[in-house]
């Protein structure tokens, strides 16, 4: 149990970090595809990344 826990962890630290690149390449000048598209990107990742993260708690809690 303890080698998925850290699964989970290790993906959801991934996409928090994932989705925090889209967002800041929201915020340079000059990017492509556009702003609003990058950050909605953004915000399903980290999403994902949150509730992926959620579960890993629920895994450590029940184990």
């Amino acid at each position: 149990m303890a080698g998925i826990t850290f699964g989970l962890f290790t993906i959801s630290i991934l996409l928090l970090l994932g989705g925090m690149n889209y967002f800041l390449a929201s915020q340079r000048a000059g990017v492509y595809p556009p702003k609003r598209v990058l950050q909605q990107k953004g915000l399903v990742i980290c999403g994902g990344g949150g509730a992926v993260f959620l579960l890993a708690l629920l895994a450590l809690w029940i184990s």
